[in-house]
């Protein structure tokens, strides 16, 4: 295994003077960003062919005499946007290719947002015997709350607010030694089909549910509340409206950035757990290749789908996978592996939504349908001999599931089911 480069978020815990720079990096990064921005469009209209590394060298030739506050922080706040926005504008030319429009936009000052990059030859990792701290040049160190959980080459950090909290995003370079010492692996040829779906999370092969957190709920329907709240305060309505924003605004505008981000962190944390303990428990996974966002053209499924954070879970996955030499095999998008009879590969094409148990009308057969898609998909992918997941295994799945609190119940599989997954594996 090569060099990996992996990422620790930790929140930070800065005094007055730290966030005084942090406001000021925020502020010059977004500058930096919508200046490249406005010249870019600027030469697009004047016929002149631009790049961001130009775009950079003009920014820095005249940030001496417009913009000299940028010298207050560090260099790379004013550098790395224009990097940011040449990814922004690859993104749009590949869109357009497939007939999606996503021109770069402007940033917006926000009161409880904002980021900027710093360089990995600025920052210094300090230990302590209990408290790591965080050193940027003219800045005292800044507290970590936990110690940096990886030994390696410190690659660059990313500084971000969400609310009152502050997060550094320390990017480091390992090798496969430290990857095993942070990581718990254990040998495993298990294989497991995944269905995501809407009623529960993601149902495995092996006859198992699993559920997204429940606080999710009660917290979407608080986050509706309070943005009804927050609409009726006194706030500009429209742009160009110089109405100055009441403190009862700002008040419930922090309360709404607190519920975001705590409902983001719940989603996330579960995602990682659930993820970690597949990658623990099973050597190859096999998935749906989803087309997402013509999901989400459903009205009844974008709720859902919302919670579940389908593309996150196969991020990680994905990546996690990578790190751990496991393989992900993917069926082809049109592969109906919710309408096919896991027990004789009969498609019942009249199969709807709401229908959550699969019936086969030609050899009576009947199943949970999710699982009955999870099936079919290890029978899709895995054409080969290998290990059978065990009762044990399960067991063992199922016990770190019940560790990280994760919720799930078990289909039990009659002897004809069991009997075709073994045949399968």
């Amino acid at each position: 295994m090569s060099a990996i480069s992996i990422t620790h978020k930790i929140a930070l815990k800065p005094n007055n003077k730290h966030i005084t720079y942090f406001k000021k990096a925020f502020g010059c990064a977004r500058l930096a960003y919508n200046w490249g921005l406005a010249k870019w469009k600027e030469n697009y209209q004047l016929g002149i062919k631009t790049n961001h590394l130009q775009l950079k060298k003009e920014f820095n030739a005249l940030k001496k005499s417009q913009f000299n506050f940028v010298y207050e922080v560090t260099k790379y706040a004013t550098q790395q946007p224009f990097i940011h926005l040449n990814l922004a504008f690859n993104k749009f030319f590949r869109d357009l290719k497939k007939g999606l429009v996503s021109y770069p936009k402007f940033k917006k000052k926000r009161e409880f947002q904002g980021s900027f990059y710093i360089g990995g030859d600025q920052i210094k990792i300090i230990q302590t015997a209990n408290i790591d701290y965080l050193k940027i040049p003219n800045l005292p160190p800044i507290k970590l709350t936990e110690k940096l959980r990886f030994q390696g080459k410190i690659n660059n950090a990313t500084i971000t607010q969400k609310g009152d909290h502050f997060y550094a995003s320390i990017s480091c370079d390992i090798d496969e030694s430290e990857y095993k010492r942070t990581h718990k692996l254990q040998e495993s040829h298990n294989k497991l089909g995944i269905d995501i779906g809407i009623k529960s999370f993601v149902s495995l092969s092996n006859g198992l549910n699993i559920y997204a957190p429940k606080p999710l709920d009660k917290l979407t329907r608080k986050l509706v509340r309070i943005s009804r709240q927050l609409s009726k305060k006194i706030h500009p309505k429209t742009k160009g409206d110089k109405t100055k924003k009441s403190n009862n605004y700002l008040k419930h505008s922090k309360k709404l950035t607190h519920l975001h981000e705590k409902i983001a962190n719940i989603r996330l944390d579960f995602l990682h757990k659930l993820t970690s303990s597949l990658i623990r428990h099973s050597n190859s996974f096999c998935l749906e290749s989803l087309k997402v966002k013509n999901m989400f053209k459903n009205h009844r499924l974008a709720k859902s789908l919302s919670d579940v954070s389908m593309s996150v879970f196969n991020t990680l996955l994905e990546y996690k996978a990578k790190y751990s030499n496991k393989e992900i095999l993917r069926a082809d998008t049109y592969y109906p592996s919710s309408k096919t009879c896991s027990n004789c590969q009969k498609v019942k094409q009249d199969l709807k939504l709401k229908d959550r148990i699969y019936q086969c009308l030609e050899c009576g057969f009947e199943l949970d349908r999710d699982i009955n898609a999870a099936i079919n998909l290890l029978k899709h992918l895995v054409g080969r001999v290998t290990a059978e997941f065990t009762p044990m295994d399960l067991t063992a799945l199922l016990n770190d599931l019940s560790n990280n609190r994760l919720t799930t119940s078990k289909v039990e599989l009659g002897i004809q089911q069991k009997s075709q997954i073994e045949r399968i594996l």
